[in-house]
């Protein structure tokens, strides 16, 4: 492993939860924070998927901080403290491609660290982004 190291952004690691869901599996879904990945893991604690840092093309993985599982199984991921190289949203199906970003520095710098997709009713939706 890694030696724990203070921040937010890709110099730092320590913290190993941000957020966690549970899944209708019974599987939990866990970002990592400064961990700068997210894992699925049993009840009995084994790891049965993971996306880390760098598994996606040309994006790095940072803060990773709240997540949003749709209805057709993607994944939606803060990733903040990213920069300005990196998306601050993307969305994943399990093959760990990338369906869908949002990367605008300009508007949300590393300021966005939670998320929630809602319906024009304002109730959270599971629909995919695409």
């Amino acid at each position: 492993g890694r030696e724990p190291a203070d921040g937010h952004g890709v110099e730092a690691f320590g913290n190993q939860c941000f957020c966690a869901l549970r899944l209708k599996n019974g599987n939990t879904l866990i970002s990592t924070g400064n961990g700068h990945a997210v894992i699925e893991v049993t009840p009995a604690g084994q790891v049965v998927w993971s996306l880390h840092q760098n598994e996606l093309p040309g994006i790095q993985l940072e803060w990773v901080t709240s997540l949003q599982v749709l209805a057709n199984g993607n994944i939606l991921i803060n990733n903040c403290h990213a920069g300005p190289k990196n998306p601050q949203l993307i969305e994943v199906d399990r093959e760990k491609r990338v369906v869908w970003s949002l990367h605008d520095f300009t508007r949300f710098g590393d300021s966005l660290t939670n998320s929630q997709l809602l319906q024009a009713s304002g109730k959270p939706t599971t629909d995919s982004l695409r």
